[in-house]
């Protein structure tokens, strides 16, 4: 009992001494140079051009309280990334819809915080359970490793869902730059009107949408907006439609009859991908129908003879 106590003081202090190390250290540094260095260091950078264009269109990440924000951005201090990474790191974080500032501070927060949420927890579950010291330490930092683990694949999660997302409606979304094209709107002004109205229903391509028309604005050449845009979304679709723009851009070739014809092609690809899934239903279905469905269908059609057939020879050796 004693030494459980004194193991678990142990740990939080040790915990609690590296925390005000590390505090304590990021306060030496001047809070004006230290915001002065990173500006000229991201200044140029895509995520931080990125960043300022969604402030400018007005999409922010959900609210936060400023105590507890503060808090997060101190625990994200601990851990030291260098500028790949964190580049890296951000540029997940946009593709999953995350437009905060400090977002990649505030994720590698909750990395940390759930690490310990689910070390302590089942340290506290071992304890309680009385199992032997060497047990509840290692199971207690597996779980605290799959505590920093899961805010990972929470992210990807969030990023396939977007992605998703973004190919299911980048059809209509094509339908409608088809429609305003020839209707007499230029590609930007077409842009600007899509993302307008395909944001209603598809708020991840809406912004998309959105943020190229801003970049467009600020100067970017569209060549540039444009390969911005692939390389946001890993959408194989979205990459052959922004392909076949820039090329039609570069090549001088109506814009209506590619983007026309980039429909039509989309249409078809989608209708094959999904006859695709549909053949490919029987197969998946094969294997739950083995092991599930027929067992308990053998059951209970085999189940009643089976039982007659027992009883039968039981009356027969009991004569």
């Amino acid at each position: 009992m004693l030494f459980y106590v004194i193991l678990s003081i142990v740990f939080i202090t040790i915990f609690l001494i590296t925390f005000i190390i590390m505090w304590s250290i990021g306060k030496k540094v001047d809070p004006a140079a230290k915001r002065l260095k990173k500006l000229e260091e991201s200044a140029q950078s895509p995520v931080f051009i990125q960043k300022k264009l969604i402030s400018e269109m007005g999409l922010k990440s959900p609210k936060i309280n400023p105590k507890i924000e503060k808090f997060l951005l101190e625990v994200g201090k601990l851990t030291k990334l260098d500028e790949k990474k964190a580049r890296k790191l951000e540029k997940l974080l946009l593709q999953a819809g995350y437009y905060q500032e400090n977002s990649y501070k505030l994720f590698m927060s909750s990395k940390i915080i759930c690490a310990c949420f689910f070390f302590l927890f089942f340290f506290y579950i071992g304890f309680a359970a009385q199992k032997s010291a060497p047990l509840i330490l290692m199971l207690s930092i597996i779980m605290g490793l799959m505590g920093y683990i899961i805010p990972n694949l929470v992210l990807n999660s969030k990023i396939t869902r977007r992605q998703d997302e973004i190919a299911k409606g980048l059809p209509d979304a094509l339908d409608l730059l088809v429609i305003t094209v020839e209707a007499g709107l230029a590609l930007n002004a077409a842009i600007l009107r899509v993302g307008q109205e395909i944001r209603k229903r598809y708020r991840a391509l809406g912004e998309e949408f959105l943020m190229v028309n801003h970049e467009l604005r600020t100067g970017i050449p569209r060549e540039k907006a444009l390969r911005n845009l692939s390389d946001r979304n890993k959408v194989d679709n979205l990459r052959i439609f922004v392909g076949a723009l820039i090329l039609a851009d570069r090549l001088g070739t109506s814009i209506a009859n590619t983007l026309r014809a980039q429909s039509d092609s989309l249409r078809t690809r989608v209708r094959q991908r999904a006859e695709e899934q549909a053949a490919k239903a029987g197969v998946k279905m094969l294997f739950p129908l083995v092991f599930f469905i027929m067992p308990a269908l053998l059951i209970i059609i085999l189940g009643p003879a089976i039982i007659s057939i027992i009883k039968v020879f039981s009356d027969v050796v009991a004569k």
